[in-house]
């Protein structure tokens, strides 16, 4: 895990973004994602934070574990973020959040049918709220390139702001 600093000038904010979304086939069954996240200025939200932090995730992968090491991965940086959300709070910053990179696959049967199972440890991607995450990488200029296909290692990358 490498955490890097991040100026507000790199992120890109793309309504074609959130269009992915639509097109997902898990769209409408996660809480998380759209159309269930509130609806607010998320780049507003965003600019109002002191200090953003990209947290990356890295985990290789052998082709046939590629759909258990996705999930992992995902949920491994998951709770790599909400535990620098504790450190964080517990050092005077109440309000120190973070989005995710993908989907939440916290809950091992999936989403619950009328409310998210896990509330307070649910984590919205920076893709929902329209952050075009390759061009934002690519603006930081710490030397990791987003490219799909994905072969052989996983990159997962989270945003912690506070």
């Amino acid at each position: 895990m490498s955490m890097h600093p991040m100026e507000k000038e790199a992120l890109v904010f793309e309504e074609r973004v959130k269009v992915n979304c639509f097109y997902c086939a898990r769209y409408g069954t996660k809480w998380t994602c759209p159309p269930h996240i509130p609806s607010l200025d998320y780049k507003k939200v965003i600019m109002e934070y002191d200090n953003l932090m990209v947290v990356i995730y890295r985990r290789t992968f052998k082709i046939e574990d590629y759909d258990s090491v996705r999930t992992e991965s995902t949920n491994d940086l998951h709770r790599k973020l909400l535990d620098l959300e504790r450190i964080l709070y517990c050092n005077d910053n109440s309000m120190a959040i973070s989005f995710i990179g993908g989907s939440c696959n916290l809950c091992k049967n999936g989403c619950g049918k009328e409310k998210c199972n896990n509330p307070g440890k649910a984590r919205i991607p920076w893709e929902a709220i329209g952050v075009n995450l390759i061009k934002t990488i690519e603006n930081m200029n710490i030397g990791y390139n987003i490219q799909f296909p994905i072969k052989g290692t996983f990159y997962r990358y989270g945003l912690l702001l506070f």
